[in-house]
């Protein structure tokens, strides 16, 4: 889950640990990827993919590591600052890290508020970009702009929606808010959900123009909780603590076409190109109730907890993050420390340990 307060304070304690005993501190310039003998990496979080190579953010220490999708080995691991990272997204030769936040010795919040900008020919931190206060998730948009949405600090400061013009590495304000958010076609689709609020809308945002434009107006959607565009629909999670959520299709129109129960903390839906797509359930941390279905996008029929039935035991303990690469879908397992590696065909699995 994005923010989970029990384990937090143990992963920043350990960290900070790491940061007194002459862990690695931040610089500028170029830091080489370390090999997988020199120093380990676990808590993945956020998945990005090309060119055979599957990237996974991980917490502890912050980093990226980056693993071979023939051998499902990994090969390096490209050491962050001492901020957690969080979303990623790939343009061109470069990886797009969003670095997010830590608690310190006395259990306080500190927020980042960079994105770091990773060469992928020589694996080192290029440089950094300033972004807003606790940036979340980065995505594509084209083939020279990432959109990168900023959460603040859930009180004074605000959330915000940056773009990175990839070539020149500058930035613009969207000048609203978002706290999920997908791209598709050139366009960015989201929701505001401000922490404490109970108020949600969401839009559609031109990157070129910076225009906005209301969606799903009428639909009445409480507790977003992820949203994917795909086959001109808008695909929205829902979910509360500890409870089964749902998915449901939406026409941008805000015609709902269908609505499904799914698992715990509905995160994310991941079409796998044959019209059925995966539905993500994160779980609550500590219960190792994450879970994973698979849905017909056109009915909304679904198949409940597909890996599970299929590979005889559970995801694990919080599933963050999915993707499809290739005829592999990969998931996260954060405080399992694996990477579960799917073949789409038959959904069964073989399961990478960090």
């Amino acid at each position: 889950m994005r923010r989970i307060t029990q384990v937090a304070v143990a992963l920043a304690a350990l960290l900070l640990v790491q940061a007194l005993n002459g862990c690695q501190k931040e610089e500028a310039g170029n830091r080489q990827a370390e090999t997988t003998t020199a120093i380990q990496a676990s808590t993945p979080r956020y998945l990005a993919a090309t060119g055979g190579k599957l990237y996974v953010s991980c917490y502890n220490p912050p980093s990226v590591v980056r693993l071979d999708t023939t051998t499902l080995q990994v090969e390096a691991i490209c050491r962050l600052g001492n901020y957690q990272p969080e979303g990623m997204a790939i343009v061109g030769s470069r990886l797009f890290v969003a670095s997010t936040w830590i608690q310190d010795e006395a259990g306080n919040a500190m927020y980042d508020n960079k994105v770091y900008v990773i060469d992928l020919g020589s694996f080192t931190v290029e440089t950094t970009v300033e972004v807003g206060l606790n940036p979340q998730t980065v995505l594509s948009v084209d083939d020279r702009t990432v959109v990168v949405n900023s959460t603040g600090n859930y009180s004074s400061v605000p959330g915000s929606t940056t773009f990175i013009d990839v070539p020149t590495l500058t930035t613009t304000d969207a000048g609203v808010p978002l706290t999920g958010m997908a791209t598709r076609s050139g366009m960015v689709y989201g929701y505001n959900a401000p922490y404490g609020s109970s108020a949600v809308s969401f839009l559609a945002l031109d990157p070129t123009t910076l225009q906005t434009t209301p969606l799903l107006t009428s639909a009445a959607i409480r507790n977003p909780y992820g949203i994917t565009a795909a086959d001109s629909s808008l695909y929205i999670c829902t979910g509360v603590y500890n409870a089964n959520g749902d998915v449901a299709r939406y026409r941008l129109d805000g015609t709902r076409l269908w609505k499904q129960e799914a698992g715990v903390f509905t995160s994310k839906v991941v079409p796998l190109g044959d019209g059925t797509a995966y539905v993500l359930n994160q779980g609550t941390w500590g219960s190792s109730n994450a879970s994973l279905d698979r849905i017909n996008l056109a009915t909304g029929e679904i198949d409940r907890s597909i890996f599970a039935s299929v590979n005889g035991r559970g995801l694990g303990d919080v599933a963050q993050d999915a993707l499809v690469y290739g005829s592999k879908a990969y998931v996260t397992v954060s405080f399992s420390n694996t990477v579960e590696t799917i073949t789409i065909t038959n959904n069964r699995s073989v399961q990478i340990a960090l």
